[in-house]
């Protein structure tokens, strides 16, 4: 697999960041896309079943990391469970849509960058905007530093989530995450039709999954060197409890 170059030096920080689970997840899921690419031609189902396994496995590292810098309510998330490890991308799906629907159509753009400062690297958000002078570029510092909030209380995103059902033709978002975290099944165990003997794979598969992994390998690389809790990443996690596990907080709003 051809990486560009941001995301090859998103692995240079993951090797040289400190040895603790987190990073140890994050490794074990390149090693399995690693390992899948080299097994497509030979064993296909296997193949997908370590791209899965790599998925959960940065699901993981991403929960660990939350629990290793103290944030609030960390304790609820599973690093164990299929369900909470498989429900992390379609979670940031909705976060995508938010800044779709809310920024992105008024003509802000967020992007991450590479940056140096006292010789260490980082990996930095930046926002870009339309101003009365001209266009503006900041950078928040640490990158997570702020949060949206509506009538006092931070979102919950149940407008990008319902829009999300939709498009799964589910009932709640609650069954599209349980058939997520079955799908690795179809590949493992035989069914009345059959057993997983070789398995129909587009070319997309392969590159999807290191996406996946390195959408949330970002976000690791902006929580985990900072020690201080940053805004946006609780309130984003009091969301994603809310979506996975209906946990009630009083800061968060129930209806956007």
């Amino acid at each position: 697999m051809d990486l560009h170059s941001f995301d090859i030096h998103c692995l240079e920080l993951l090797e040289n960041s400190p040895n603790r689970i987190s990073r140890h997840c994050f490794r074990s899921a390149i090693n399995h896309l690693q390992r899948a690419e080299k097994l497509f031609d030979i064993d296909n189902p296997m193949a997908v079943f370590r791209c899965y396994t790599a998925e959960e496995e940065a699901a993981s590292g991403l929960m660990h990391c939350l629990k290793e810098c103290g944030y609030s309510n960390a304790s609820e998330l599973k690093p164990q469970y299929h369900l909470h490890k498989n429900a992390l991308i379609p979670f940031f799906s909705i976060l995508c849509q938010f800044i779709e629907d809310s920024f992105r159509q008024y003509g802000i753009e967020i992007d991450l960058l590479i940056k140096e400062l006292n010789a260490q690297k980082h990996v930095a958000l930046e926002v870009a905007m339309a101003s009365s002078v001209g266009p503006v570029k900041f950078a928040p510092d640490p990158p997570f530093n702020f949060s949206f909030v509506h009538e006092g209380k931070s979102f919950s995103y149940r407008q990008q989530i319902d829009k999300f059902v939709k498009s799964k033709d589910v009932k709640e978002i609650k069954n599209c995450l349980r058939e997520e975290a079955n799908k690795r099944n179809d590949v493992l165990y035989a069914t009345p039709q059959g057993f997983p003997a070789s398995i129909e794979i587009t070319p997309k598969f392969f590159p999807a999954y290191w996406k996946r992994v390195m959408a949330i390998l970002r976000a690791y690389l902006m929580i985990a060197p900072y020690k201080e809790p940053q805004p946006f990443v609780q309130d984003s996690l009091n969301a994603f409890l809310a979506m996975v596990i209906s946990l009630k907080q009083e800061g968060l709003h129930e209806a956007v």
